[in-house]
């Protein structure tokens, strides 16, 4: 396989594969079977799929996922991550939503980076090899690129089938992808990476930004469990009605008040329709995003919700409750 024999030296190869298979996960290809990504776009993903790695890992500090001496993408991650929080930004969704000049302006010099190294690169098998562009023609990819040739170029193509088939193929691809990364990360760190804890780091969601949520959601849902409508106490659980596992969105259309009961029953599992329907159809969610500062991301979770089910199998089984599952069909 493709990222099993690449030459890394980096995880990035690994990030624009996941950024490319959410994408798909949530738009529609064309009638032709083609998907047209905007070069920017791709970044913007690859900047949210590296912000909360960048956080430190105890005692090791902040993890390095690039071989050798320079500054890396994570790099600059962390340092704008640092400042934007400063001024109390705390996700690039955010930045993005509210159109932060410096966000935006780095997202535009890293598209120049993401350009003219995994999105050049990441059809090359082996060191040397020829090129067989069979996920999107990457021929106008020349070497020492500038924003001005990014901005003429725009986006990628996926070849007709490609967004389909990486679709339906999203969650036993990210699955590998992760463990893949996982082990590069401990391959590139001098010191010794418990995996499992690892793993859960790279790839889990932030909980202590979800914590801004909870007494707003708990105040829209009058006190009661999402899924089971019980009285919440003491125990509320703010939870990704899509799953992060699934795909990674934070915004507060995909965020539900959960008592625990319900929420570890759920765990990874996806939801029957009517959970994320009844999610998606909440009042007030934009007052909420603004008091606290959270992306809505309503349109994302709505797009992400239409491909999730249409890629299951007839006969996957959706959560509905403690015990209580239903067959997709």
């Amino acid at each position: 396989m493709l990222l099993e024999t690449g030459a890394r030296s980096a995880t990035y190869k690994l990030a624009l594969v996941t950024a490319i298979i959410d994408i798909c996960v949530e738009y529609e290809p064309a009638p032709d079977g083609t998907l047209a990504i905007p070069l920017q776009e791709i970044t913007h993903r690859v900047i949210a799929l590296y912000w909360n790695q960048t956080r430190t890992f105890g005692e090791q500090g902040r993890l390095r996922q690039l071989k050798g001496s320079g500054r890396s993408l994570t790099d600059a991650i962390a340092a704008i991550r640092d400042r934007l929080a400063a001024r109390g930004i705390k996700s690039p969704e955010v930045a993005r939503e509210i159109e932060d000049r410096e966000y935006l302006n780095f997202a535009r010099t890293e598209t120049l980076r993401v350009s003219n190294m995994p999105i050049k690169h990441l059809q090359t098998a082996v060191k040397g090899s020829h090129d067989t562009d069979f996920l999107y023609d990457a021929s106008e990819f020349q070497r020492e690129m500038t924003h001005r040739d990014v901005e003429r170029i725009n986006h990628i193509v996926l070849r007709p089938g490609v967004a389909d088939g990486l679709r339906h193929a999203s969650t036993l691809l990210k699955t590998y992808i992760r463990a893949l990364w996982t082990r590069d990360v401990i391959a590139i760190n001098p010191t010794e990476l418990e995996e499992n804890r690892l793993e859960q780091f790279l790839f889990g969601s932030d909980r202590t930004g979800l914590s801004a949520l909870t007494n707003p959601l708990r105040e829209l849902q009058g006190n009661r469990c999402f899924y089971c409508d019980s009285r919440l106490n003491s125990s509320v659980h703010v939870d990704h009605v899509l799953p992060w596992s699934v795909i990674p969105i934070d915004g507060v259309a995909n965020l539900v008040a959960a008592d625990q009961r319900c929420n570890l029953a759920k765990r990874a599992t996806i939801p029957v329709r009517e959970h994320t329907e009844r999610a998606l159809g909440r009042t007030d969610l934009k007052t909420i995003a603004k008091l606290a500062r959270f992306p809505l991301l309503h349109e994302r979770t709505r797009s992400a919700s239409v491909g999730i089910y249409a890629a299951l199998p007839h006969g996957s089984l959706l959560w509905r409750g403690k015990d209580d599952y239903l067959e997709h069909i």
